[in-house]
């Protein structure tokens, strides 16, 4: 630890303001174990991306991301290709991306690994040469419902994503979209599509059930359309990770796939609504991408 150099990114907005609320008791832990670190707090939407880099450009060895999914994205995508760690103390309300990694949900034990520094290397998905992603790239009914619940002023947290599912369960439309893997083909009517690096995404709906953060390869899940009634008897399952046995899912897992549609795709990354680059493009994995502290 003597020559190692932390440098927090802190979204305090992160989990509805719960990072603003815990962030003093993580700066005494971090002072509890004699950790030297400097800081810096976001403003702007990606900009933790470029803090990251300026961070490691000045010479820190570890960047540690203090907020939800979202910020965890943004700090991976200028971390990755450097010989900098990434951290996460986990502030946000899905914290999907550390159900993968065994990083504590409690911010006072996440610190303690700072101080114990445990690497492990794990993949990262990329969709076309621009964005990275830690844990999932969604297409679908679960973009629009990310959309739906920004746009409420009086409603937050987990009640405004149930009452925006719920709403959209009776009004998303399905999309068709093309499928072309390294030796297989697909065109379907999806009513979400998911690239995922991890097993989980929206708060631990365990859409991957058989993605590993660290094999190499992208699972590719496809959720047909049902009708409307269907579709709340089929969100549960989705939840559980029991949806691969139904006919209208498929399943894949590769290297590289190509995404085209005829229709305009809504996306988020992460969690976070994404505009996707072109209606042709490619997801692929990057393996071994970054380095992350864990237990």
């Amino acid at each position: 630890m003597e020559n190692s150099k932390f440098f927090l990114i802190v979204n305090l907005i992160a989990g509805q303001g719960r990072c603003k609320e815990i962030f003093p008791e993580v700066q005494k832990e971090l002072d509890r174990y004699g950790i030297d670190y400097d800081l810096h707090y976001t403003n702007e939407p990606e900009e933790a991306t470029d803090v990251a880099r300026m961070g490691i450009e000045s010479g820190f060895t570890h960047i540690v991301a203090v907020g939800g999914d979202g910020t965890v994205n943004e700090v991976a995508n200028g971390v990755v290709g450097s010989n900098a760690a990434l951290a996460v103390i986990p502030a946000g309300t899905g914290n999907d991306f550390i159900r993968m990694t065994g990083i504590p949900f409690d911010h006072r034990q996440a610190v303690k690994l700072l101080a114990q520094e445990h690497e492990r290397l794990i993949d990262l998905g990329r969709v076309g040469t621009e964005r990275y992603f830690v844990n999932g790239l969604g297409i679908g009914i679960d973009a629009q419902v990310a959309r739906d619940v920004l746009k409420m002023q009086r409603m937050r947290g987990a009640p405004a994503y149930l009452y925006a599912a719920i709403k959209e369960v009776f009004r998303f439309r399905a999309f068709s979209v093309k499928l072309k893997g390294s030796d297989w083909t697909e065109e379907k009517s999806c009513i979400s599509l998911g690239f995922s690096n991890g097993k989980y995404c929206g708060g631990g709906f365990k859409l991957a059930p058989l993605a590993e953060i660290d094999d190499g390869k992208i699972d590719i899940a496809a959720i047909g359309d049902f009708p409307k009634l269907e579709r709340l008897i089929r969100l549960p399952q989705a939840r559980k990770g029991e949806h691969l046995k139904l006919s209208r899912v498929s399943y894949h897992q590769d290297v590289k796939v190509n995404v085209s549609s005829d229709v305009k795709l809504i996306a988020h990354i992460d969690g976070e609504p994404y505009k996707l680059p072109k209606d042709e493009f490619s997801v692929t994995v990057a393996p071994k991408a970054l380095r992350v502290l864990v237990p």
